[in-house]
Parts: structure tokens; sequence; C-alpha cells
């Protein structure tokens, strides 16, 4: 009986976090499917004329398709249904795959999560910044974080790899997971992510040689079609030394070390913590490291910070894992990065208490994985510690 009266309660807590998030969201969404907009579009122009795919622009957004023809390929059964049901679609479609994000994570500390607490987790993590943006743009941000952790987390699934190449094909950042796959050396794995980058690029090929040619030979290094590199919602290593600097073209050499530097470092956490068990934060962590690194990382492609407060929590214990997790999510819903002035180039003027808050995610993010080095070594300091009390 009192098992069922603390399941109810629980359920109505869901609900009144439902309700909750349900009145606030509507007040920090507003940007209408933007992003979805310009995928339809280069899922429209593949069916109909390819060779334009990369010069086709929408009546009222400046900016192009960006992603390989595999991406617009993908993108075509969004283009084929009206605006109203592509709209739904992508909500709905991320919204599955933040309850996958959840359910994958969790279970680093529980077999299967109680479902009205993942109701509440699900509901409430629709106010992180990234998150809400993610939905708010039609983005596909969740849905690549998700297979990618489906392909790293679920050791069931005998086709691992599959999913980190095809999420790669569609958007090139998750390649860098190719590099966690290989410093941990999961063989088979990084065979099968590698060949299936590699059959994305070769369809593309297939299906439309020249425009795909063009992309892989000129466009790809042309980050200006993406947007105002140094707009504060750049939160990359490249946007944060573009607003230091005010050089407009980019980091340069500076950009080039921090990138190497980051991509060394980070995959030397990411293998620590795959090889002591902590699986969820070195995937995390590779998928900070892509941001980090991405000459343009935009808000909302910051949803590795949700799985990334999890393995916060995984390894801390007691009082220290309730503070530190409750304090990351807490700052990627009021996004500082958003406070200082930004927009036309107003960023180039930012004060030093300005850019520390405009550059909020990456100062997090590090502080972020310091912590699961520091608290990787300490549970496993613990664990050699019990075990040779035991057999003393």
């Amino acid at each position: 009986m009192q098992w069922k009266r603390g399941t109810a309660v629980l359920w109505w807590l869901a609900v009144a976090v439902v309700v909750t998030v349900g009145a606030l969201l509507p007040l920090l969404w507003d940007h209408t499917g933007a992003d979805l907009k310009v995928y339809r579009l280069g899922g429209w122009t593949m069916l109909t004329d390819p060779p334009a795919l990369y010069d086709a622009r929408l009546p009222h957004i400046a900016m192009p398709f960006t992603y390989p023809v595999f991406g617009a390929l993908v993108m075509i059964p969004f283009a084929v249904l009206t605006w109203p049901l592509a709209y739904a679609a992508s909500i709905v479609a991320s919204g599955v795959a933040l309850t996958a994000i959840w359910r994958l994570c969790l279970r680093s500390f529980t077999a299967k999560p109680h479902p009205p607490v993942l109701v509440m987790l699900v509901a409430a993590s629709l106010l992180l910044e990234p998150v809400r943006e993610t939905l708010s743009y039609g983005q596909i941000n969740l849905i690549l974080c998700a297979v990618i952790l489906y392909d790293l987390l679920d050791g069931k699934h005998r086709h691992r790899g599959l999913w980190i190449g095809i999420a790669a094909g569609i958007k090139l950042t998750p390649l860098v997971f190719l590099g966690l796959l290989l410093v941990t050396r999961q063989r088979r794995a990084l065979a099968n992510a590698a060949a299936t980058f590699l059959g994305t690029v070769v369809l593309g090929f297939l299906v439309a040689p020249g425009t795909a040619l063009h992309y892989w030979t000129h466009l790809l290094g042309e980050t200006t079609r993406i947007g105002g590199l140094a707009y504060a919602g750049n939160q990359s290593w490249n946007g944060f030394l573009i607003r230091r600097s005010g050089d407009l073209a980019g980091g340069g050499p500076a950009w080039l070390v921090l990138v190497v530097l980051t991509t060394g470092a980070g995959l030397w956490l990411s293998r620590m913590l795959w090889l002591r068990g902590q699986r969820l934060a070195a995937a995390s962590v590779c998928g900070l490291i892509s941001l980090f690194c991405s000459p343009v990382s935009w808000s909302h492609h910051w949803v590795w910070t949700l799985p990334c407060g999890i393995a916060l929590a995984r390894v801390l214990d007691g009082r220290a894992r309730i503070v530190v997790a409750s304090a990351w999510y807490a700052a990627f819903v009021v996004a500082p990065i958003w406070w200082p002035p930004r927009s036309n180039n107003r960023e180039l003027g930012w004060s030093f208490g300005q850019q520390v808050a405009g550059n909020a995610y990456l100062w997090l993010t590090l502080a972020g994985a310091l912590v699961l080095a520091a608290g990787c070594r300490h549970r496993t300091r613990l664990k050699v510690g019990n075990y040779h009390e035991r057999i003393s």
C-alpha cells in the first residue's frame, strides 16, 4: 500500500512538472523552426534540382544548406510533408530522442528508471537552453546525440559503430567519436563506423556527383556560410578567440593550437574514463570535444551537456553529487551566454566580465571535465583501497 501511495505521489509530481514546463516553454520558444525550413529546402532541392543544393535560398531566410549531400537525402521525408506535419514530426522525433538519452544515461545508476521519475526528468530538461533551442529551431541535435549514445553504451547491439558513421555522414562533427573508438581499441566498432561514413560519402557522389564534389573540395572549409562567427551563440574556441581578438576572419593559428590540445587532452580523458568503467562520461567528453573544436558550435549544439550532467553525478558521492548536478543543469537553464550585449558584432566590445559570462559554456564544461577526471581517479583509489582492505 505504501509503495502504491509513493508511486501516486511521484505521478502527481510528474504532472505538476509537465504543466509548469508547458507554461514556461512558450515564453522561451521563438524561432519557429528556422533550421528545419532549411533542412526541408535541402531535401526538396535533392528531389527537384540537386546541382542547386548549396545555392538555393528561402525568401526570408538567408542561410543555405550546409550539410553533406547525404544529410540532404535524409531530410527528404521532412520535405514532402506539409510544414505543420514536418514541424510536429521534428518535435516528436526530438522528444523520443530526449527520452532515449535519459534512459541510456540513467542506466549508469539503475537498470530501469521509475516511469514518473523519467517523465519529470524529460519534461524538466526541456528548459535547458540547448534542448529548448534545438526544439525551437527544428534542429537534429538530440536525435544525433541519442543514436551516438546508443551506439556507444548499448553493448547488446550487434553492429556497434554503424550509427556513429550515419551521424557523421549527416553532420561531420560526430567523426570525433571515431577517435574514441580508436583510443579505446574498439576495432570492430571503428571499422563499422568508418565504413558506414564512407558509404554515406559514396552515396552522395552516386546521387549527385558534381554537387558532392563541390561540397568536399570547396564548401567544406567555408565557415562564413554558417553565420556570423562572432555571435554569442557560437560557443566554440573559434568563437571565443574571435570575440577576444576582434578578428572576424577566425581564430587563426591560436585556434589550431587549441584544437590540437583539446583533442589530445579530451581523447586521453575519454580513454581513461572508458577504461575505468565511466563510459557515459567518456562519451560526454568526446561530444564536448566536437563542440570546442568545431569552427562553429551554436548553443543548440550543446545538448551533450545533458549526459555530461549525469556523468558528473555518477563520479561524485553524497551531497556533492546533488549540488554539482543541480548547479550544472541550472547554469544551462539560465544560459549566461545571452546576458551580455549581442548581435551586430557588439560581442567584439565585451568587457572582461562580459567575456566570462558570454563564453560561459566553455568555462563550465572545462570545469566539468576537471571534475570528471578528479572524481574518476578518486573512485578508482577508493576501489583499490577497499580491495586491499578485503585481502589484508
